[in-house]
């Protein structure tokens, strides 16, 4: 269920806020009570400053709107004019985008799962081996105590010398034996501490995912997150270039998608695609992954593309430069 979000700006002042969790907005309102004249409501993201909507009394006083703020980014909201504007919208549900790296990377969970697969069958070997030490060990016990019993039934008061060196070299065997396997135990117990070392070295790989992409917020609305930064020739415009995505809708249903076999190309620059894409993949690096956020005006606009994506759409796309000539 998603939770509402709101927010009332008063003519000349400013809010700003940290988004702490991710939110759309979707509506901008005048208040019951109007004056005369013109309202602009704005918003600043990255030290750059955006109109959302112009709003004046008894013509147009509310507009929706379709924009989403994600988590991280610092942005100040403001009125220009003399009337205070109502926003709302709803927080967004977390989604996992492949911790960025789940469409590419399941090569490198297939190796750690395999690891860990190897640690729990030492741990149960370890566990196994316990075990039948235990038993082995009260084993021995029980046919120490039934040599000891039978013969003293049969001869009570006779022994000779030969059964007494012989019972000294089963008790100095017994003996060893109770030795080796404290000895075995010791080097079980020294071999845990290393199980756990593997553990420390896997979060220390896994710490990098946790770093926030760099993002970059167009003039345009489109929003252009550097996810992963590729370390290849920079794309342009007249170039063409290979690419692997997945297109979501803002409620996270996937559109369209192009993950394996051969990849999707296309001339950059050249209107072959949507201007999300001609504006969002320039200057991206072979190797280097993307996620645009793009508006209606830079996608399908108000028609749409049916059955898949409605009128109005805002886009999400995760994308990946694969070849570039």
């Amino acid at each position: 269920m998603l939770g509402f979000w709101g927010l009332t700006v008063l003519p000349d002042k400013t809010y700003r806020q940290v988004v702490e969790n991710s939110f759309k907005l979707s509506m901008a309102a005048l208040d019951e009570t109007t004056k005369p004249g013109r309202s602009s409501v704005r918003v600043t993201v990255d030290k750059k400053t955006f109109v959302l909507c112009s709003l004046a009394a008894g013509k147009t006083e509310q507009q929706t709107l379709d924009l989403v703020f994600t988590e991280g980014e610092e942005i100040t909201f403001s009125v220009s004019g003399e009337n205070t504007v109502h926003l709302s919208g709803n927080y967004l549900p977390e989604e996992d985008f492949g911790s960025d790296e789940d469409m590419y990377d399941d090569e490198d969970d297939m190796e750690d799962d395999m690891e860990e697969d190897d640690e729990e069958e030492d741990e149960e070997d370890d566990e196994e081996g316990e075990e039948n030490a235990i038993v082995t060990k009260g084993a021995k016990r029980v046919a120490q105590f039934e040599e000891k019993t039978a013969p003293a039934k049969k001869q009570a008061k006779v022994e000779t010398p030969v059964k007494k060196e012989e019972a000294k070299k089963e008790a100095k065997k017994e003996i060893k034996k109770e030795e080796a396997k404290k000895e075995a135990k010791k080097e079980t117990k020294k071999e845990e501490p290393k199980k756990e070392v593997k553990k420390e070295v896997k979060k220390e790989k896994e710490a990098p995912k946790k770093e926030e992409p760099k993002k970059t917020v167009l003039a345009s609305g489109l929003v252009i997150e550097d996810v992963k930064v590729g370390t290849g020739a920079a794309a342009k415009s007249g170039k063409k270039i290979g690419m692997r995505y997945i297109g979501r809708l803002t409620n996270g249903k996937v559109f369209d998608k192009n993950t394996s076999g051969q990849p999707f190309h296309f001339n950059l620059g050249r209107g072959e695609v949507i201007k999300g894409w001609d504006q969002g993949i320039q200057g991206m690096q072979l190797g280097g992954e993307r996620r645009l956020t793009i508006p209606p005006a830079l996608a399908y606009g108000a028609r749409g593309a049916p059955p898949d994506i409605p009128k109005n759409a805002t886009l999400v796309f995760e994308v990946k430069l694969v070849t570039l000539k």
